[in-house]
């Protein structure tokens, strides 16, 4: 990594959040702002439907943003994944797209990139997620429809920079959870529903709980609070466009994970897997040697930790949590 890709770029204008009210984008704006920096939330929420060029180009020649973090997304888990795979498909590669197109008009200095981890290769060499083998093999097929519309952004900055000369950064996320998750089935990814299984079995008084698969999946989990930093970093430090993993870089077996949970929670029934069910490639986990160097930071907090906090913000939030 070249000294220039390391340095630290301060930030001289306005930061435009794509997706700024969402799970990880709320975190991203507070990070901002607790720093001092002027930043400013897009999405529908606030009226621009990011996967229109016309409107994101709108808002770019109106608010003369500096840089763009765009961490909007149509996204959830597996279950998910399989009843609107074309819609997920077509809205992330249209956000994907059409951001980055329109930011590059606007004369945008930096654009950030949100990958997802789904975009690595489904069964990566010995189950690790490196840098320089992003695209070294096929998606998994569970995720390859979200996936696919992230390798093209990747390659889409890439093309805009040789191009264009258009600075573009793309940040690869392996797994999130935390406060603002999705909690309802179709929508959430493992760790919010093992959350709200557990919880809601021990509210219940239920003999057992069900998990999908046979247990053996390995993931890591990064607490979105460290997510935000970590993209806020990297957004200020580096500026090449090869990809950047921002990760954790161990992980835990569904099986562990089930375990911890079922302990911060206080559940006292039985765990019952069922194998029918699918769980995805077996081992995902990032390599975060590249991180450590140009970032020099690791995410700081503890899974249980993050556990605790994300159950008290499901228990604080209930109704709104499992709402779709």
């Amino acid at each position: 990594m070249s000294s220039e890709a390391a340095e630290r770029a301060p930030f001289t204008g306005k930061i435009a959040v794509l997706g700024g009210q969402g799970f990880l984008g709320k975190h991203v704006m507070k990070v901002l702002r607790d720093r001092g920096h002027a930043a400013v939330s897009l999405s529908r929420r606030t009226g621009c439907d990011l996967r229109y060029l016309d409107q994101g180009l709108r808002f770019f020649l109106d608010q003369r943003p500096d840089v763009v973090i765009n961490c909007a997304s149509n996204q959830g888990g597996i279950a998910y994944q399989k009843l609107y795979p074309g819609t997920i498909f077509y809205d992330n590669l249209l956000m994907g797209a059409n951001t980055m197109e329109a930011a590059r008009l606007a004369g945008v200095r930096k654009y950030v990139n949100i990958i997802a981890g789904c975009a690595y290769p489904g069964e990566p060499r010995d189950g690790i997620l490196r840098e320089d083998e992003f695209e070294a093999g096929p998606l998994h097929p569970t995720v390859e429809n979200y996936g696919a519309t992230k390798r093209a952004a990747v390659m889409q900055a890439k093309c805009y920079g040789r191009q264009y000369g258009f600075q573009a950064l793309s940040l690869i996320l392996i797994n999130l959870y935390g406060p603002g998750e999705h909690f309802h089935p179709d929508r959430s990814h493992a760790l919010a529903a093992l959350i709200r299984k557990f919880y809601e079995a021990k509210r219940d008084k239920a003999p057992e709980v069900v998990l999908w698969g046979t247990g053996r999946a390995v993931r890591e989990w990064l607490y979105v609070e460290d997510a935000a930093e970590g993209i806020v970093r990297a957004a200020e430090r580096y500026n090449d466009v090869e990809p950047l993993n921002i990760a954790v870089g161990k992980g835990s077996s569904i099986a562990e994970l089930a375990a911890v949970i079922q302990e911060i929670v206080g559940y006292e029934g039985k765990i019952v897997h069922d194998a029918t069910k699918p769980e995805g490639a077996l081992h995902k986990v990032g390599d975060i040697t590249k991180m450590k160097s140009v970032l020099g930071w690791e995410p700081p907090t503890p899974i249980q930790a993050g556990i605790r906090r994300t159950l008290e913000w499901f228990v604080a939030h209930y109704d709104e949590a499992i709402r779709a």
